[in-house]
């Protein structure tokens, strides 16, 4: 039996036209690439739309106050009140999960503007004689 010819130049690795099997790895997509795609900002507009809602019916609130509509105004405040937290914390959330994070930021500050307590009390400051 002969030997196998080979070249003493030769290295034993694949030849140089065809990259070597494992380093083909690195040409592939990773798994965090395909998961960075864009992200809909959705979450952050829904927030920001649900924000100016609130802040709505907040101004809704004060005026049955001012029209001695006690009861109708408290109701309206409670729920302002609930929903401006749950839309703050949901705000926070497309913050977070970069999903319209500026619309968020906007729907942070007008949920908390929304409450009625800050509400009135920015309205306390700002028209002394309401």
């Amino acid at each position: 039996m002969a030997a196998p010819e080979t070249d003493p130049h030769e290295t034993g690795g694949p030849p140089a036209d065809r990259p070597a099997e494992g380093l083909d790895i690195f040409d592939r997509p990773a798994a965090a690439d395909a998961e960075a795609t864009a992200r809909s900002p959705r979450l952050g507009q829904v927030t920001l739309g649900l924000a100016l809602l609130l802040l709505a019916l907040d101004g809704l609130a004060v005026g049955l106050l001012a029209a001695d509509a006690v009861t109708g105004a408290a109701s309206l405040a409670l729920v302002t009140m609930l929903a401006s937290v749950v839309v703050g914390v949901v705000a926070l959330v497309a913050v977070a999960m970069r999903r319209g994070r500026w619309l968020g930021v906007a729907a942070v500050l007008l949920a908390v503007l929304s409450n009625p307590f800050v509400f009135v009390f920015l309205l306390g400051r700002l028209l002394p004689q309401f």
